[in-house]
């Protein structure tokens, strides 16, 4: 009896060890999830604070946001902040977008088509493009980062800043006084250039765009468009987004050249990507243009699902960015400060298309078409 009593009192305890061990256990897993859940409602709420952080002090510093219209330097200001530290992405691929689009209008892409560059030399065609714009249009960001680096910079420095952006719209000037372009065809171009990341922004960011950053966009393109000369710009945002419309309806037409001119840069893209993603890739690109440029380069229209794969894709990106991700702590930009002091010739901050056609660097002055080239020139390098 005493010995059957025993066994059981010690099966009772083993019970009680067991059950207090689970109940432990139990405890470390609650407590656990408790600290992941504090842990992740930090981030998120660090994430959103931050995210948010530039554009409320843009709001606070200019709440009406009309200043961005008639005063340039708040426009340089918050132009800067919006494309290159809030959305470089789509910033940077609306523009490309917006570009490829103008290959839509024939009296565009029958001269493009004629100067056999796009045949002959895409990647550096495209980069020439790019480089000269965003020369044009860094100067903001370039003078903040010499002000970082000596709160004593000289206005003869900040002065060369300016010039430098001056030479790249003179450099644009010369290159286009080439051709016979048609002053409707520089005003489509401008308005897609302001348009369209407007567009895209609006409907794939994080967030939507506030109107003193519509404005920003607005007047920076704008004066950018005086200062190459070009005639009759809608003065309104209002404005240019109609002129957009009607001159696209008016315009853009199927013509060969169209896509004589498109498909060059479509196959320079696909050689970012894996030779196994190539048929997806052309196949979505169709979904991120209107219907009457579809049909003016002689494309399918896409199916259904591949908008929706599209959209889905860009929804999924924008809600990684907008819950997820710090946003960036400075502007994302392609052009340097300065020149190297070895070569004095300017070197990318980065490659958009992998190999570089300006190993060295370049001078903005050769930018373009290497016919074009001066023959001797001004910048000793």
């Amino acid at each position: 009896m005493v010995s059957s009593f025993q066994n059981k009192k010690q099966i009772v305890d083993f019970v009680k060890l067991l059950l207090g061990s689970n109940n432990n256990k139990q405890r470390q897993l609650q407590i656990g999830i408790g600290a992941g859940i504090g842990v992740t409602v930090v981030y998120l709420a660090l994430v959103r604070f931050f995210r948010y952080r530039r554009i409320n002090k843009l709001k606070q510093k200019y709440p009406n946001p009309r200043v961005a219209l008639y005063d340039s330097a708040v426009a340089e200001e918050v132009f800067t902040t919006t494309t290159t530290i809030e959305f470089p992405f789509l910033s940077q691929t609306s523009l490309e977008l917006a570009l490829f689009r103008t290959y839509a209008v024939p009296s565009i892409s029958k001269i493009l088509h004629a100067t056999g560059e796009f045949s002959k030399q895409t990647l550096k065609r495209a980069e020439d493009t790019g480089i000269i714009l965003a020369e044009a249009l860094d100067v903001y960001e370039h003078i903040e980062r010499l002000k970082k680096e000596n709160p004593n910079v000289s206005q003869e420095e900040i002065d060369q800043q300016r010039a430098r952006s001056d030479i790249s719209i003179n450099r644009l000037n010369e290159i286009h006084g080439k051709y016979p372009i048609k002053n409707g065809d520089f005003v489509y171009t401008l308005s897609l250039f302001i348009c369209e990341p407007i567009k895209w922004i609006n409907k794939h960011g994080w967030r939507k765009l506030e109107p003193l950053e519509e404005n920003a966009i607005f007047r920076t393109w704008y004066d950018l468009g005086v200062k190459m000369n070009i005639e009759d710009i809608p003065k309104t945002l209002e404005a240019m987004f109609e002129f957009n419309k009607t001159y696209a309806q008016d315009n853009v037409d199927f013509a060969p050249s169209n896509w004589k001119v498109g498909k060059p840069t479509v196959d320079l893209l696909l050689k970012l990507f894996p030779s196994f993603m190539g048929p997806a890739i052309t196949g979505a690109i169709p979904a991120t243009l209107e219907t009457s440029d579809i049909k003016a380069f002689g494309l399918e229209l896409p199916k259904p699902w591949v908008y929706r794969m599209v959209h889905l894709s860009f929804s999924l990106h924008s809600n990684i960015v907008r819950y997820f991700m710090f946003p960036r702590w400075k502007a994302l930009l392609r052009t340097p400060v300065k020149p190297d002091p070895k070569t004095n010739l300017y070197k990318p901050m980065y490659e958009l298309f992998g190999e570089p056609p300006y190993p060295n660097g370049y001078c903005i002055y050769e930018l373009g078409p290497d016919k074009f080239k001066p023959s001797v020139c001004p910048v000793k390098h």
